[in-house]
């Protein structure tokens, strides 16, 4: 990982708002971490999500990357922060996923997830961490490339579930289409945002020792799981 890469953070939403400041405070002083980060969410605050989601009245519908990057500066002024207002899609992906840089990927739809690893896919460098969980249970992800040599498998390579999603990225989503969301559990949210956080640095050291992490908040487990062999 470099250190002049860009940290690129898609989804504001539970795991990411438990994820963002943390990743910010260790972006910010840790050695050898990249200082550049770019937020990516196109949606607003809203009320409806306040049981699981940092904000406060003065912040509701408003857009959540903006209202994040103007908080995050103003904490760490060391870092150098932009907002994207738009949903990752595959018009956009091009533009908001470069090569080198590290994605974290913390959005609640498999479209979503095929479209960035689709775009993750092309470059000859690049660092993925995705994550999400049901209501009490989830997974972390993580695909890398280093000079076109893969270091992790894709994230379709072992879910047909992201292979040929089911579902609708928010983009593709009608004004008469209602989002179904199914119910989110605060802890299921920080637990994903751990990993995913441990995920990063652990990349960043070079120690990374495994592929994906399944979790348990109920039983209070986390199994990590090494896909492919490294050479």
């Amino acid at each position: 990982m470099d250190e002049h890469a860009r940290v690129v953070l898609v989804g504001i939403g539970g795991i990411g708002g438990c994820l963002l400041p943390q990743l910010a405070r260790l972006m910010a002083y840790s050695k050898g971490l990249p200082k550049r980060l770019v937020l990516v969410d196109g949606d607003n605050f809203e009320s409806g999500n306040a049981e699981r989601q940092q904000f406060s009245q003065c912040d509701l519908l408003q857009n959540k990357a903006e209202s994040w990057a103007a908080r995050i500066a103003r904490d760490f002024p060391m870092l150098e922060l932009s907002a994207k207002s738009e949903y990752l899609k595959p018009g956009n992906a091009r533009s908001f996923v470069l090569d080198g840089d590290v994605v974290i990927l913390c959005v609640d739809n498999h479209a979503s997830r095929l479209a960035v690893q689709e775009r993750a896919s092309q470059l000859p460098t690049i660092w993925l961490v995705s994550g999400g969980n049901d209501y009490s249970d989830g997974n972390i992800q993580i695909f890398a490339k280093r000079n076109g040599r893969v270091l992790a498998p894709p994230l379709a390579q072992f879910h047909p579930e992201i292979a040929q999603p089911r579902d609708k990225r928010p983009d593709e989503l009608g004004c008469d289409e209602e989002v179904k969301s199914s119910p989110q559990l605060l802890t299921a949210n920080f637990m994903a945002a751990s990993l995913m956080l441990n995920a990063v640095y652990a990349l960043s050291s070079g120690l990374i020792g495994y592929h994906e992490v399944y979790f348990d908040t109920v039983q209070n487990i986390a199994r990590p799981i090494r896909r492919i062999k490294q050479k």
